[in-house]
């Protein structure tokens, strides 16, 4: 019935495309074409490649971390790169990160849990390697911060005056972030320097956390008030990973080749954890990218938080989900 609704419905205008002469038809077919086009919209690629150049913000070399695994069977190289949160807005998670990247402390220890859907753990367990000296002892206080909160709504103020004159004067139409995002998580979101962050009202104080996104780097914990130090570290490799905020810890995030932590055997006991350890996978070294040579630090830009295109980039992707759905922008720059 409906498709003869639709046969029906079309006959006018076929009727009228019939009657019209040849260059009047491609005018009226061209016209189509371009409306059709307009409501389609532009692709997230091409969204990105209309940001202007000054929206593009590098991340320092001395956050990077290039996590490498041994060769894969055929051959390919492994390497992850990941990037920590700046100094001045995180914790002593992340110092100790720095500081057992510096040591070398992870190389030759092992990814020994990789659970479907949900993380690959790596780290000092099951080694019992002894840790550096020097690491801090960090509190479940620290899940939260401060400076991430102030960021956050500095940026969002920002992108708020941005789209509201891009609406204004040059005649575009971007939304708010919560007209296109749902946010069943209880938390208040947006973004600030390039990192989803939350907000909620705890014991009757706003406190800011990072969201755990997939590719997320979490600190492993043991019974409270013990944090765990950062040396073993989770990547969530699942979807569903916004349920972990707060409960961990938060170190930074994979933005390179998180396939390689993904394609890996699966662990065969329970939570993913190998029941044999010929089945870990050894790390052959973990290193800050600022160690390299200059000519070798691969090097990474993020699209800053004011910038109206992280909403339209957002809104090409169709929107909807919580703020993890869309991946943040992130591009290599050619070497």
């Amino acid at each position: 019935m409906k498709r003869n609704m639709k046969v029906f419905l079309a006959a006018p205008f076929l009727f009228l495309f019939a009657n019209l002469s040849p260059t009047a038809l491609a005018h009226a077919q061209d016209d189509i074409a371009a409306e059709e086009e307009e409501q389609k919209g532009p692709t997230p690629a091409e969204v990105l490649a209309a940001a202007p150049a000054e929206h593009w913000l590098p991340i320092p070399a001395t956050d990077l971390m290039i996590f490498t695994l041994p060769d894969a069977a055929d051959g390919t190289k492994r390497e992850i790169v990941m990037q920590l949160l700046p100094a001045n807005l995180s914790g002593g998670h992340v110092r100790n990160v720095r500081k057992m990247a510096q040591a070398r402390w992870w190389d030759g220890t092992k990814i020994y849990r990789v659970a479907k859907d949900f993380v690959t753990q790596f780290g000092g367990n099951p080694d019992n390697k002894s840790l550096p000296k020097n690491l801090e002892t960090v509190p479940e206080s620290e899940y939260f911060n401060v400076a991430l909160g102030a960021k956050r709504d500095a940026d969002s103020k920002a992108l708020k005056a941005a789209v509201d004159y891009s609406n204004q004067y040059q005649g575009t139409k971007i939304r708010p972030l919560m007209k296109m995002i749902y946010e069943t998580y209880g938390a208040k979101v947006g973004f600030g320097g390039g990192w989803p962050i939350g907000s909620k009202m705890i014991d009757g104080e706003t406190k800011y956390f990072p969201l755990t996104c997939r590719g997320s780097l979490s600190p492993a914990h043991y019974d409270p008030p013990d944090a765990g130090s950062g040396a073993e570290i989770s990547i969530i490799t699942g979807e569903a990973a916004r349920s972990l905020d707060t409960t961990f810890g938060f170190v930074g995030r994979v933005i390179d080749d998180l396939e390689h932590a993904i394609n890996l055997p699966l662990g065969d006991g329970a939570g993913g954890f190998y029941k044999d350890k010929s089945g870990h996978t050894q790390i052959q070294s973990i290193r800050m990218a600022s160690e390299l040579p200059v000519a070798e630090q691969p090097r990474y830009e993020y699209l800053a938080s004011h910038s109206p295109a992280l909403l339209q980039y957002i809104e090409a992707h169709g929107g909807y989900g919580n703020i993890c759905t869309v991946d943040y922008p992130i591009r290599k720059v050619a070497e």
